[in-house]
């Protein structure tokens, strides 16, 4: 195994080459695949679990087996990216620069549409449920949201993949590149995470003050009558403050430390952190729409019981 060292950082069109330490290079392949690892198993087993339970007239579920799917692509292809590149990083070639870092990308900006996505349904859900009811009835309208969510990054990483706008750069903490520099980089983590992040907080601030409405028509506490709708609402705030705090820690840090500290003044095992915490997401956000969920949840149970659906 060669000792890689730290050379420089170069654009994806540059002719010298990005060496890496022995050191980072180590801790990228045993995270990659310690994520490729344990990202299949709880994908999979969850997957498993809502096909068995079969329950694909919930909207719901069909978006959170989308998401699971989505993290399951994720995490193998993460795997693959990461282990060709860090090997190839004695200087890796300008077009394997910009497509790895394009499938990486489009991935987790399809999990950002497919997460936001999961928020408005269980908002309108909640909020507007015969609406609801009436508009995803109709499979077609349930596939045109998911081809959103994947027409979205698609298009806004072509960008910076056909160099119209942006770039994908070598960055000495990752072993993919990221489109995270000069103004495109502002603009996607803007575009990105305020449009992701609103979205998110308009929703479940909605969700919670539907609940509390709720609760004021009986007194300004639960009814003791219905334990089965308490037990809902106390479930979606509940899930209300577990989404997005994880979804803040995963994402935020990851997406603002290339563009507010491009020269890695912070050092660079602080950028590695919050990349990995980044990828943990395959793993962490199948693990919380599982449990959460009440009727994947059961079905989990009954799997692992060996007991029939």
């Amino acid at each position: 195994m060669v000792a890689f060292e730290n050379v420089s950082e170069h654009s994806s069109g540059s002719d010298q080459p990005y060496c890496m330490s022995y050191s980072l290079f180590i801790i990228h392949i045993a995270c990659s695949s310690a994520i490729f690892v344990i990202g299949v198993i709880v994908n999979v087993f969850s997957i498993r679990a809502i096909i068995r339970l079969k329950l694909f007239r919930d909207t719901s579920v069909i978006f959170t087996l989308h998401l699971m799917t989505v993290n399951l692509v994720a995490c193998t292809l993460g795997m693959v990216v990461a282990v060709v590149n860090s090997i190839r990083y004695t200087g890796i070639k300008d077009t394997s620069c910009r497509v790895s870092g394009y499938i990486i990308f489009v991935l987790i900006g399809v999990k950002m549409c497919n997460i936001t996505l999961i928020s408005v349904s269980t908002y309108l859900n909640v909020a507007h449920y015969v609406s609801v009811k009436l508009f995803f009835s109709k499979t077609r309208n349930v596939v045109l949201c998911l081809v959103f969510t994947w027409t979205l990054p698609l298009f806004n990483l072509s960008l910076p993949l056909t160099e119209v706008w942006g770039e994908f750069i070598v960055m000495k903490h990752a072993p993919w590149c990221f489109p995270l520099s000069g103004g495109y980089g502002t603009y996607l983590v803007c575009f990105s995470l305020v449009g992701t992040m609103s979205t998110l907080f308009i929703s479940y601030i909605g969700i919670l003050r539907t609940v509390l409405q709720s609760r004021r028509k009986v007194g300004g506490k639960p009814d003791p009558t219905n334990k089965k709708k308490n037990s809902n609402e106390r479930q979606l705030i509940i899930s209300v403050i577990i989404m997005v705090t994880s979804y803040t820690i995963l994402f935020l840090p990851t997406c603002l430390l290339p563009v507010a500290d491009p020269n890695y003044s912070l050092g660079i095992y602080v950028h590695v952190i919050f990349t990995y915490f980044m990828s943990s997401s395959n793993i962490i956000e199948t693990l919380i729409y599982s449990i959460l969920h009440s009727k994947i949840r059961n079905a989990i149970k009954l799997i692992m019981m060996c007991r029939k659906l």
